[in-house]
């Protein structure tokens, strides 16, 4: 019985020791919270979107989730970077920006939207008999400026979920079976 206590003990302490180090901080903030720069920059960015909420990002958190690196790491009392989630009438999305207001990330997603030629093109040829079930076009931006569609194709009991850029190359395909 002894070596049960322990045993789940020790096994406990790793459990929680683990979930530790991947805890994500943001801390969720106001709109008046957040410094005039950011805010002017948000509405510049988003005309057709409402802010939906703000929060406050670490930097070594921004680099994890979005790649993004070259910030200093979190210092003193002020924060590193603010996202925000977007929503529109046709969107969502999220931004990430510096304390100075300049855009580090965004994502949109824009439902129903008609996908380029080249897309179409590029999945009907490697799928053939496959039908466009969703199609949304992502949009992200920041350092990379990296565009792509994300599309859902399906056939009989098989979907697959593809992101292609603006030239019909497949980066990423995934099987989904139903």
């Amino acid at each position: 019985m002894k070596k049960f206590a322990v045993i789940t003990g020790l096994a406990f302490a790793l459990c929680v020791s683990g979930y530790g180090q991947s805890a994500k901080i943001r801390i969720k903030v106001k709109e008046a919270e957040i410094p005039a720069a950011v805010a002017q920059s948000f509405k510049k960015d988003f005309t057709n979107g409402q802010a939906e909420e703000w929060t406050i990002v670490p930097a070594t958190l921004v680099a994890e989730e979005y790649t993004i690196s070259g910030y200093d790491n979190l210092t003193g009392e002020k924060p590193t970077a603010y996202e925000v989630k977007v929503k529109g009438s046709n969107m969502r999305g999220e931004a990430v920006y510096s304390q100075d207001g300049k855009l580090l990330f965004s994502k949109e997603v824009i439902k129903d939207t008609a996908l380029p030629a080249t897309v179409v093109k590029a999945v009907s040829t490697k799928y053939p008999g496959y039908n466009f079930t969703k199609d949304e076009e992502t949009i992200r931006q920041g350092k990379s400026h990296f565009i792509h569609y994300r599309v859902i194709i399906k056939k009989e009991k098989e979907s697959r979920v593809l992101a292609v850029d603006s030239d019909g190359k497949i980066l990423r395909d995934k099987r989904i079976v139903l």
